[in-house]
Formats: structure tokens, sequence, C-alpha cells
């Protein structure tokens, strides 16, 4: 399943996932890129060269700290895989939503870059289109059923991902789930909104900007509204016993090529940790 993130980390951490296959392999975060960073701050060519340069640095730093204990995580799921434990799915996204945590940790200097060779209209132009994504989705909440069909792509892509072409019943499946349990966008809406408040109340000072910055990028429970919090973690208790659920209707082909990806991506988060 794909991480759903708001705000500045979205940028900084989806970034470094298009630089290399990690993120977007094992975390599955959202896939954005360098040029949508360049869509929300109109960086201009010696930001954009620069803020490559300090992800790369950034996420060097990365691999040769955690690629390995990622990569040793990868083999216990493949292990487990091949047990009768029926919570392999759900244990498994826990582990790596945790791996994800600790990785955004990761990429203050990137964060800190960025925003100390920011200018005001590019600050300006990160606040428009922020407040244009937040009035997109209150007016998709008319039409409920979009909403869902972009969860359900969400969800299909991230299984796909793992463990090959769905079933016609696993489609089915996932379908029903996405309709029996919303996710909570307006909680969402709300959460984005104040976060968006608190981060133009920072922009008085670049030390502010950069502060809450930081701890978003770090420790973002912290800066999210408790409604939010309580709203997402009960979904995600949903997401997981779906998981847990959809595991039992795996194919034997389906569980060999789960298995073979695990050990196919641990040899290459090992062979990047030694480089």
């Amino acid at each position: 399943m794909k991480k759903i993130l708001l705000l500045l980390s979205l940028l900084f951490l989806s970034a470094c996932g298009s630089r290399g296959t990690f993120l977007d392999d094992f975390l599955v975060l959202s896939g954005s890129s360098m040029g949508q960073i360049d869509q929300y701050f109109d960086l201009d060519e010696k930001q954009h060269q620069r803020l490559e340069k300090d992800i790369d640095n950034d996420l060097n730093r990365l691999r040769k700290e955690r690629f390995k204990e990622i990569a040793q995580t990868l083999r216990k799921i493949e292990k487990k895989a091949e047990s009768s434990d029926p919570k392999i799915m759900s244990s498994a996204y826990r582990d790596l939503q945790a791996h994800y945590k600790d990785a955004s940790s990761y990429f203050t200097t990137s964060t800190n870059t960025l925003i100390s060779s920011l200018k005001p209209e590019q600050i300006a132009n990160f606040e428009k289109q922020v407040r244009q994504e937040i009035k997109d989705t209150k007016e998709a909440l008319n039409h409920p059923d979009s909403l869902n069909e972009e969860i359900i792509g969400r969800y299909k892509k991230g299984l796909e991902f793992w463990i090959g072409d769905l079933s016609l019943s696993q489609n089915q499946d996932i379908a029903k789930f996405a309709k029996e349990h919303p996710f909570p966008w307006k909680e969402k809406i709300k959460n984005k909104e104040a976060i968006l408040a608190k981060f133009i109340d920072s922009k008085s000072s670049e030390q502010k900007m950069k502060a809450f910055a930081e701890k978003f990028v770090t420790n973002y429970d912290s800066v999210r509204t408790p409604e939010y919090a309580k709203a997402i973690a009960s979904y995600e208790n949903e997401v997981q016993d779906f998981l847990d659920s959809f595991w039992k209707t795996l194919s034997p082909d389906q569980k060999s090529r789960m298995k073979d990806y695990l050990l196919t991506r641990a040899d290459k988060l090992e062979s990047l940790a030694k480089k």
C-alpha cells in the first residue's frame, strides 16, 4: 500500500524514491519526482542541482546505515511466507512502516537545503498549489466514487507490486473493502489545512521554517492533528485485517512470486549497502 503523506515530507522523501529503487520498491511511497518538487516551488536550475546533490548524499548515508537491516527484514518476511502464519502481510506492513519512519529522518539535509534556498514567490507558489489540492479534494467529496476508485487503484498497484497479477475475485475483494471501509478524507483535509497553517506561520523566519520542516520529516506524528491520527490509526488497522484475509486468497504462484521478489530485493539492498 502506498503511504499517504502530506506537504513537505511528501516532496523530499518521495523524491528519494525516484532517485533509486529503495523507497519506491520497498516502502511504496507516492512516486513523486524531482519534477514534482519543481512544480511545487518552481525551482531554478541551481536550486534543482543542489537539491539533487543533497538528496543523493542523504540517500547514500541511508544506504550505508540502513539497507542491510532492511534487507534482513525482507528475508524474515520471506521466511514467514513459508509458514502458516496468518498475519504475515499485516506484520510485513508494520515492519516496513517502521523502516519508513526511520528512513524519513535521513533527509533533513535535503529539507534544509530547499528551505534555505526558497524565495518568497516560491513559498507563495507552494501555498497556492497546496490550497488548490485541498480545494480539489473537498470538491471530490461530492463524488465519493471517484475518491474510492483512487484508493482502489492504489491498493491494486501496491499488491500487484508484491504478488503480480490479481485474480478477478481478488480485485472484487479490494473493491468491496474500499467501499465498506472508506478512507478518512475529511480528517485528512482538516489535517492538511492545519499543517499548511503551521507552515505559513513558520515562514516569518528561515529558522522557524527549518525547524518546522525538520520536525515534519523526522516526527510527522507530532505535527498531525489528533483527529487525523485517530482516524488513520483506525483505518490502518482495518487495512491490516484486510491484508491478513487477502493473504489467504493468494495462489501458489503469487506466493512464489512474492518470495522471489523479496529475496531479489534483499540481495539488491545488501549489494548496495556494500558500495
